[in-house]
């Protein structure tokens, strides 16, 4: 008994198209994301005080990881604002409240560049510098 597909032409052909396709979907979905929401991806993404973590998988095993314990933390979350010059990159913060009090770690993140700067002490903290 013959089976009806030549399976193996098939999965050379229908993998690589689901694959272009899914970057192609990821690739534009990026593209569309304000730039306020790139500003936060680039510093959750950047490098964290610990070695090979992001900034955001260190919050997620520190200030996260508290919460989840029960500790007494209330996470405000990202927020990100443009700079009041023009061309100016943007101050991005996380905020938190635990058992020391309120934290907001801010950071300068450019865009074009890529580049993000921890820009006081509760970052620093977080951040490789």
């Amino acid at each position: 008994m013959r089976i009806p597909f030549d399976w193996p032409r098939l999965v050379f052909i229908f993998v690589p198209a689901v694959i272009v396709t899914a970057d192609t979907v990821v690739a534009v979905r990026e593209r569309l994301r304000p730039d306020d929401q790139k500003a936060i991806r680039l510093v959750k993404e950047s490098n964290s005080r610990k070695e090979n973590f992001t900034v955001q998988q260190y919050l997620y095993v520190t200030v996260f990881h508290q919460r989840d314990n029960g500790e007494a933390v209330t996470i405000g979350g990202w927020r990100a604002e443009l700079s009041s010059e023009s061309g100016a990159p943007f101050i991005v913060d996380f905020i938190y409240t635990d058992s020391s009090g309120n934290h907001v770690a801010t950071w300068e993140a450019e865009i074009k560049d890529g580049t993000v700067i921890p820009k006081n002490e509760d970052a620093l903290d977080l951040s490789w510098h």
